[in-house]
């Protein structure tokens, strides 16, 4: 349901008009990127993520963040007791942060951000051991802790692209580009 959610806000706020943000004014964000996961040889995962922030001055903002994996995430990984675990996984994390946007022309900025994230990871799998018998190997896992990210952004007035890479956790970086939609 989240997903549908997201990938609806993100369609009408993709085609909305566009400006950046100042004191006071609330924005609106929808991204799409690549999770690389370096946990069991995961295969990347393509998310879609809808970011709300509110401006505190020219270059400060706080920023809410909702991010879900929609396609990849197969993973399929040898044990050192021979025994192979593969399957399918999603991830999905929402996260608040305190974001800094440094202005290097009128039309360029770098961005810097953290602030605190939960993310929840599913897995849902089967364990083959070497003498090949099958066990199921579902899993959740859970967690919260500190997240940062850097990036950078273009003013196409009246469009606003931000790139960023957020580091979510030591096993996984978010590439992500979003359109920036403000309203007051």
């Amino acid at each position: 349901m989240y997903k549908s959610i997201i990938g609806l806000l993100f369609i009408l706020v993709l085609f909305s008009h566009t400006s950046f943000a100042d004191s006071g004014d609330q924005y609106l964000l929808p991204k799409i990127g690549i999770m690389s996961v370096e946990l069991n040889e995961a295969d990347s995962l393509t998310s879609i993520g809808l970011l709300y922030g509110y401006g505190i001055s020219a270059k400060f903002t706080l920023e809410a963040e909702l991010n879900a994996s929609i396609t990849g995430g197969k993973y399929d990984r040898t044990l050192n007791t021979g025994s192979r675990l593969k399957g399918e996984y999603t991830v999905w994390t929402i996260a608040g942060y305190g974001v800094y946007r440094l202005p290097i022309t009128n039309r360029f900025f770098f961005k810097g951000k953290l602030g605190l994230l939960y993310e929840n990871i599913e897995r849902d799998g089967i364990q083959v051991t070497s003498g090949g018998l099958e066990q199921s190997d579902d899993k959740t896992s859970t967690g919260l802790g500190f997240a940062a990210g850097l990036g950078f952004g273009f003013n196409l007035d009246p469009i606003i692209i931000e790139n960023e890479m957020t580091v979510i956790d030591d096993e996984i970086i978010f590439y992500s580009v979003g359109i920036n939609y403000t309203f007051r």
